[in-house]
């Protein structure tokens, strides 16, 4: 079963879908060099440009038209004319693919076709990744705090840029584990939000509208990271007293 863009295959009558191929690090992408005079290579760095996933596609009616209906409701589905859109493979319904879109031709082979026996289809269905590869919780966790907080990240199975709210007013120095930025004095009365998953940072009304960039505020644009089973003190130094609140946006890859 996988669920896109809110619709699930389950909802679909005669349609099963079950995950047959699910690369961790599709479109992974290796850049080294060689050592001069001492053989080996030198590791330059490593990219993710795509996340696959391959279905098991079996569409089942009483009829000739009624497989043909049921296969018309399917392929209008996962239509890759709709565009990318988010998916959710399997029950694995805490996490989410962003931008996801069909990637191949689907070929359909009748695996029954006989009045009285039924009428069945089969095909290998594929989608892509065309955005960030990795997967996100489909409702980030949050924790508040109002001075210090401890972190351990122990969802996902990677690294996780994280997402620090806090008054806004004077100077606060905002620290992530061994990571720190300064945001120099902003108007008061708003939320400063450092999002380091999107690198958006800025301010917030009561209402949730954004009202201001936070970008000629901030000492450096280095990224906080939180490290898998790593301990992280969570702080923001100076803001005004109030809640504060760490978005972990675990991962997964």
């Amino acid at each position: 079963m996988f669920i896109l863009g809110g619709t699930s295959t389950g909802s679909l009558a005669g349609v099963t879908a079950t995950l047959k191929e699910w690369p961790s690090l599709g479109g992974l992408s290796i850049a080294s060099r060689p050592v001069p005079g001492r053989g080996g290579r030198i590791f330059g760095g490593a990219t993710q440009e795509a996340t696959e996933f391959t279905f098991d596609v079996i569409i089942e009616g009483s009829s000739v038209v009624e497989v043909e209906s049921r296969r018309d409701n399917f392929v209008g589905l996962i239509d890759p004319s709709r565009g990318p859109r988010v998916m959710r493979v399997e029950m694995d319904t805490l996490w989410q693919w962003d931008d996801v879109i069909v990637s191949d031709q689907i070929e359909w082979d009748r695996l029954a076709w006989e009045r009285g026996t039924g009428f069945m289809l089969r095909a290998d269905v594929s989608f892509e990744t065309v955005g960030e590869p990795h997967a996100r919780e489909a409702t980030p966790q949050s924790q508040t705090f109002t001075t210090t907080y401890s972190y351990t990240l122990s969802l996902g199975n990677t690294s996780a840029y994280p997402t620090v709210e806090f008054p806004s007013g004077a100077l606060a120095t905002v620290n992530v584990g061994g990571f720190s930025v300064v945001v120099s004095e902003t108007p008061t009365g708003l939320t400063n939000v450092l999002d380091y998953e999107n690198f958006e940072f800025y301010q917030r009304n009561g209402s949730g509208v954004r009202v201001r960039s936070l970008v000629p505020y901030m000492s450096h644009f280095r990224r906080a990271v939180l490290t898998q089973g790593v301990a992280a003190t969570i702080s923001a130094v100076g803001a005004p007293a109030g809640t504060r609140r760490i978005y972990p946006n675990a991962r997964r890859i």
